[in-house]
């Protein structure tokens, strides 16, 4: 089935993506998922292995809806911060609800790199992230 994308931060110039491997198993090896975070900007063209779990999945569903709900209620992006999947494991994002959304891959584990991304996200992203997200979720449930 080829790649899936776990969540997609873009813009017109610039985007951060976590794609999980559709290969057999659809990249889950003993409770954890096996994907890459994929960076693409003019600046920065990066991919970087990242572990995660059906928690963690869980934990993006839930930033997903409140960034929905506050979206959705018209509130200015008010500079939450969440990082998934939780830090120290592997490489995570830490996800930064500002004007305009900041994205930063880091990597504490191996290459002690981080890298900001900046992202103009459309109006109604995270009602669309959390959707898909909630589709992936159930695909992978279904083993499918």
């Amino acid at each position: 089935m080829g790649e899936l994308d776990v969540v997609r931060f873009a813009d017109r110039s610039r985007s951060v993506s976590v794609v999980l491997d559709g290969g057999a198993g659809r990249g889950r090896h003993e409770g954890w998922y096996e994907a890459e975070i994929v960076i693409e900007t003019g600046f920065v063209g990066a991919r970087l292995p990242v572990r995660f779990t059906d928690a963690d999945l869980a934990d993006l569903t839930a930033f997903l809806a409140a960034r929905a709900t506050a979206e959705e209620d018209g509130a200015i992006p008010d500079g939450a911060v969440t990082d998934w999947p939780a830090a120290g494991r592997s490489a995570y994002l830490r996800l930064r609800a500002a004007d305009p959304f900041l994205v930063e891959v880091r990597d504490p584990v191996q290459s002690g790199v981080t890298v900001s991304v900046p992202v103009q996200l459309r109006d109604g992203w995270a009602p669309r992230a959390a959707a898909r997200l909630g589709r992936l979720r159930a695909t992978l449930a279904d083993g499918n």
